[in-house]
């Protein structure tokens, strides 16, 4: 499988201006960090939702998993195929007002059955975001400044994370968490009118007959070892780094008792600059290390989730809460890592026809498979371990989920040792003249 030198090329010479590139990024940018104001918001509300509606840690975990987390991801990849064939702005922009709508109906809600309602409108909205966006971001940007262009994307997950602690927090308990929801929910009419009318539907490349991965089914894209083993990997760490995420709030709030606004503004301010961080250094880094080699921004990965594992075991077994924050500071720094090199690798492994469709499968196992296993399955010990009058259930059950972050690290090296190249300005030695090698055999 290779990709034809002079298609490539020709698609770079079509780009738009690189300003208004960047600046459809930074607003795609925006949208994200809506979305993730909308999808973190309950994480911090947790103790105050089992109070008012009387939910178990299992009902937590089925609204903050299954819920939200499986319907988004599954959604995505029927939404996915219609961004590869109609206007992508126009179904950003659309969903932009659904996710937002159901955001603000949450603070009505009065039954377990009635907020996971919510929640399901919320990810069938969002479920149109990512796949869409990385779609526009990879027709607007050469293959080289992907990474970037994704990590910078991504940023507005960490920024959206540390609103939806901090002023979500503050507003919960200060004026409650219906609320939170209706103020963070009324603000999505703004940002669909911005999407709608300042940025262009770019145009899309034309296909090659040498592309990594021909256009076809969902089961052809899942054959290719490299994409195969990035879906794994993702799914695993989404499952290990996803429950820290939506339980450490209540984590802290038990453990060290903390109240909302402070767990908010400690725990949302390490998780959100941290995430940041991450996600810019990640990108950053993979793209540098990705010119030399696209093989060495896996590798980098996967040492890095090494260095995340021991931090976040270590964050649940010390007693300090100052020491917590520093070892969450590191498990999310380097966690934040894997976005840029992991969906600039899928998208540069597809053509411009699946580019929408191979997010959405990413979604579904980094979300669907992943983090809505992981915050159930924590919610299911939590309650389990309990019952049993183990003290400190919570944390026991965290503990087990952070070790199957290991277990993605095996599969980011699998997919580093089956790549080569897929930068049209690589051309290993043994290749030929017009073609650039992308996966070992």
């Amino acid at each position: 499988m290779y990709v034809e030198e002079p298609t490539a090329r020709m698609h770079e010479r079509s780009l738009p201006s690189r300003g208004y590139a960047w600046y459809v990024v930074f607003i795609l940018m925006l949208c994200q960090l809506l979305a993730s104001v909308d999808a973190h918001l309950p994480f911090i509300l947790v103790e105050v939702l089992k109070d008012d509606l009387g939910l178990s840690d299992t009902q937590i975990g089925l609204i903050n998993g299954p819920a939200f987390s499986l319907v988004y991801a599954t959604a995505a990849i029927p939404i996915a195929r219609l961004s590869d064939r109609r206007n992508r702005i126009a179904i950003i922009s659309g969903a932009i007002v659904i996710w937002s709508g159901f955001t603000a109906a949450a603070g009505a809600a009065h039954t377990f059955g009635s907020l996971a309602f919510t929640r399901i409108g919320v990810a069938v909205g969002e479920s149109a975001l990512t796949p869409a966006a990385h779609s526009v971001i990879a027709s607007y940007l050469p293959v080289s400044s992907r990474a970037k262009g994704i990590a910078i994307y991504s940023f507005g997950v960490a920024v959206g994370a540390f609103v939806a602690f901090a002023a979500g927090g503050y507003i919960g308990e200060h004026f409650g968490w219906r609320t939170a929801f209706l103020a963070v929910g009324g603000t999505g009419l703004f940002m669909a009118i911005l999407m709608l009318t300042t940025v262009r539907e770019p145009l899309r490349e034309q296909r090659s007959s040498g592309t990594y991965v021909s256009q076809g089914s969902v089961s052809r894209l899942l054959k290719h070892p490299v994409i195969r083993n990035l879906l794994a990997g993702g799914a695993l760490l989404g499952f290990s780094s996803g429950a820290i995420e939506s339980w450490g709030p209540a984590y802290v709030m038990r453990t060290f008792g903390l109240s909302t606004t402070e767990t908010g503004m400690t725990f949302g301010i390490v998780m959100g600059i941290l995430a940041m961080v991450g996600m810019l250094a990640g990108g950053f880094i993979a793209s540098w290390l990705s010119a030399r080699h696209p093989r060495y921004a896996l590798q980098m990965l996967a040492i890095v989730l090494v260095l995340a594992t021991i931090a976040q075991v270590g964050s649940l077994v010390v007693d300090s809460y100052s020491q917590f924050l520093v070892l969450v500071a590191i498990t999310v720094l380097l966690s934040s890592f894997y976005i840029g090199p992991t969906y600039a690798t899928l998208q540069s492994m597809v053509d411009s026809g699946e580019r929408s469709l191979v997010s959405a499968i990413a979604l579904f196992c980094f979300n669907g498979m992943g983090i809505a296993a992981g915050t159930l399955v924590v919610g299911l010990l939590s309650d389990v371990l309990s019952n049993y009058s183990v003290t400190h259930s919570l944390k026991w059950a965290l503990l087990v989920v952070s070790f199957v972050k290991l277990w993605s690290v095996l599969h980011y090296w699998l997919a580093s040792r089956k790549i080569t190249a897929f930068d049209e300005h690589f051309v290993p030695p043994h290749a030929g003249s017009g073609s650039v090698v992308t996966t070992a055999r």
